[in-house]
């Protein structure tokens, strides 16, 4: 059974540009744990690929991957240090992991939880630019390859407060860094550079559809998140996505009660107009740095759709049709059993050329 498994895994990371695909687990294998078993799923085929590799560096065994962005993984490391490393979305024999400034010390317990992860490019490329979102105010910036290697960004206005589970998007088209506020309707912005002053943008929503009663009843009861996403023409989204709570409307953000996204695309000036069609593309979202593609361009992708993933592992991640406003989670033929010793959190990881 992992034999076909494995050639389709192979094919993946053989052809010129690999498929989106989900990184689900990852678990040490063999005597003395010296493999790691790798699980992967094609959302294009919707099926499960199994490949067998070398065992994950000792360094990310001992650390919490919290983010990804490229294909990069992001860890906090103990007790105060963050490690990026591009196993094993990788397919070079050498993966690289890249050891950043430490933690900012602060007060409490603020830098130990992360809410978002974004990068300009590529760490492998000498301009990167990482940033870091802890809870609360505190934004980490770091530039690897360069001879400064990093600096804590100040929030110091009130309205930061409502920012504080935000998660992190970078703009090719503006090279600056964004990030949503948590109710949704604000930005804010940065370049990346010690001297960078973040700007605060206001953003108007139009064309907003009518909602009947039980809609809003619908969406009263539901935890909602907010994701920035920008297409490969440069076109930005924000994208509203409604998550049916928990008891007591716990904060735990599982998507396996996905009940609707609202998607607004971005005009000129801040304006949001909302849509129901984003044509050829679909968007990526889950616990990395949201990203689109062209449908088209992968077999199998459905156009004007949302892949998602939330927290928690082996559930809670499918495919939003846009257009008829339905969930629908992934239901492969075969299910891999859970693993208590998985340590890698599942993420989509992006088309990558090699």
């Amino acid at each position: 059974l992992l034999f076909p498994q494995r050639c389709h895994t192979l094919r993946m990371f053989s052809s010129s540009t690999t498929n989106p695909f989900l990184l689900h687990r990852a678990t040490p294998c063999g005597e003395e744990a010296q493999k790691t078993e790798f699980l992967m799923f094609d959302p294009a085929q919707e099926e499960y690929l199994t490949f067998v590799d070398k065992p994950l560096p000792k360094d990310l065994i001992r650390s919490k991957l919290v983010g990804s962005s490229h294909g990069w993984g992001v860890y906090l490391s103990s007790p105060d240090y963050i490690l990026i490393s591009n196993y094993p979305s990788s397919s070079k024999s050498n993966p690289k992991i890249i050891d950043l400034p430490p933690r900012p010390s602060l007060n409490g317990s603020q830098t130990e939880l992360v809410s978002g992860v974004a990068m300009s490019s590529s760490p492998e490329e000498e301009d990167c630019i990482i940033a870091v979102k802890y809870m609360g105010r505190p934004v980490s910036i770091y530039t690897p390859n360069k001879e400064t290697k990093g600096f804590l960004l100040a929030m110091s206005t009130r309205l930061f407060d409502y920012f504080e589970q935000s998660k992190l998007m970078y703009s090719k088209r503006d090279q600056r860094f964004y990030m949503p506020s948590s109710g949704g309707h604000h930005l804010w912005s940065w370049v990346g550079l010690p001297s960078t002053t973040p700007q605060y943008h206001e953003l108007n929503f139009h064309n907003l559809p009518k909602f009947s009663h039980s809609e809003l009843q619908l969406f009263d009861s539901c935890y909602r998140a907010h994701e920035l996403v920008e297409s490969p023409s440069g076109q930005r989204f924000l994208v509203k996505w409604y998550v049916e709570s928990p008891a007591n409307k716990s904060l735990v953000f599982n998507c396996g009660g996905t009940k609707r996204f609202m998607v607004f695309r971005e005009e000129e000036d801040m304006n949001m107009c909302y849509t129901e069609d984003i044509g050829d593309l679909c968007i990526f979202l889950g616990n990395n740095e949201p990203f689109c593609v062209n449908a088209s361009s992968f077999s199998g992708l459905n156009p004007n759709s949302i892949y998602f993933l939330g927290e928690g592992y082996g559930e809670g991640y499918g495919v939003y049709d846009i257009a008829t406003k339905t969930p629908r989670s992934f239901t492969p033929k075969s299910t891999p059993n859970c693993c208590s010793e998985q340590i890698v959190l599942p993420y989509w990881i992006p088309p990558m050329s090699h």
